[in-house]
């Protein structure tokens, strides 16, 4: 199942299958994969079982499009965000600290439902090889996405300025594993400030590598 998302734009639910993405990602956000039953969200969202399989034949492929359309959307309010604050924010390196304390506050610091999504999917997937399988091609395609705004950061505002096409890559894929290990921290509830501070100063050094 290939990433809806191109240029902030996320593909289309029927409103059928919005009712079921909305109702399972909530489930398995709160009582996990394994103990969440496909007809228990289907009596939830107050739709038959055989309408739900006809959507969704299997609860690694509810999950899974579940988890998709959560990161899918995620990229879309990026895009969103940058398009209204990109280009007031990283205008100048000096400002970057700031800048990434604010961008982190906007952007990072509420809880997210695609962080607990993501941490069960890893969970669920290390004894189930069909989720992980789609989880591994997803995060292939989150880095590939994070790559291109990372792009396009260097070309129209000057951020990564001096890095080439192989080091954004290269950022990319580990600022996917750092966000990850983000989001276990927060639902470790950690101190907020501590994760903030750790945040901001990883991406800062890592911007700065090459000043």
């Amino acid at each position: 199942m290939k990433n809806a998302v191109k240029n902030g734009a996320v593909k289309p639910l029927t409103e059928i299958q919005q009712k079921i993405i909305q109702t399972a990602s909530k489930k398995f956000a709160k009582n996990g994969f394994q103990k969440t039953s496909l007809n228990e969200i289907a009596t939830s969202a107050k739709i038959s079982k055989g309408t739900l399989f006809y959507h969704y034949p299997s609860k690694e492929d509810l999950f899974f499009v579940a988890l998709s359309q959560s990161i899918d959307l995620a990229f879309k309010e990026e895009f969103e965000f940058y398009a209204k604050h990109g280009f007031k924010l990283f205008q100048k390196y000096k400002n970057l600290r700031e800048d990434l304390k604010t961008y982190y506050d906007l952007r990072m610091a509420k809880p997210l439902l695609i962080e607990r999504l993501w941490l069960e999917g890893v969970l669920e997937s290390e004894h189930n090889p069909k989720l992980q399988q789609m989880l591994s091609e997803k995060d292939d395609e989150i880095v590939t996405t994070m790559t291109e705004m990372l792009k396009a950061a260097r070309n129209q505002i000057g951020l990564l300025e001096g890095f080439s096409e192989k080091d954004i890559f290269d950022i990319a894929r580990g600022l996917a594993t750092f966000l990850r290990g983000t989001f276990l921290y927060k639902i470790m509830k950690k101190n907020p400030d501590s994760i903030k501070d750790m945040w901001v100063q990883t991406v800062y050094t890592i911007y700065t590598s090459k000043r």
